[in-house]
């Protein structure tokens, strides 16, 4: 821990603490501990989550958890699979996310969808290389819906 003196205030720093902080969410991603919310996909595979840290990645997310304000909220994410979303998961938590690169298309329209900031831009840049091809792609993502908790449904 350093200590500086600034005019009868003292400024404490924590030397380690962005190796700390990483480990803690790593710890939080490999471990149900804390979860306040069950992200469900299309294949029935349910993630737990942490809404603060989901909140401050993803825009989608921030606005149905900030609209539906439930101690334990179940968001069901239909179009998405259970590959896609660990892989945004591990983005968040972690920093990166490892994959194939057949995986791409279908982890950047997912990011996409989510509004993950830094990556959702990614699939825009990726979509102008191969326009023709993706059109039809895209749209099919963008009529997907994402179900909350009672059927509400966000679309």
């Amino acid at each position: 821990m350093n200590c500086y003196k600034m005019l009868d205030k003292f400024s404490l720093k924590w030397d380690h603490f962005q190796s700390k902080w990483t480990k803690a969410l790593s710890e939080l991603r490999s471990s149900d501990n804390f979860a306040d919310v069950s992200l469900i996909c299309d294949d029935k595979v349910k993630f737990s989550a942490h809404k603060i840290l989901l909140s401050s990645c993803s825009k989608m997310l921030k606005f149905i958890l900030e609209e539906n304000p439930l101690d334990k909220s179940i968001i069901f994410l239909t179009g998405m699979s259970s590959d896609d979303v660990g892989l945004v998961l591990d983005y968040i938590y972690y920093g990166e996310a490892k994959l194939h690169q057949e995986q791409l298309d279908s982890f950047l329209k997912s990011a996409k969808k989510l509004e993950i900031e830094e990556l959702w831009g990614l699939g825009d840049i990726k979509n102008e290389e191969h326009n023709s091809e993706n059109d039809h792609d895209m749209k099919e993502v963008e009529e997907n819906e994402i179900f909350l908790d009672n059927n509400l449904l966000i679309k």
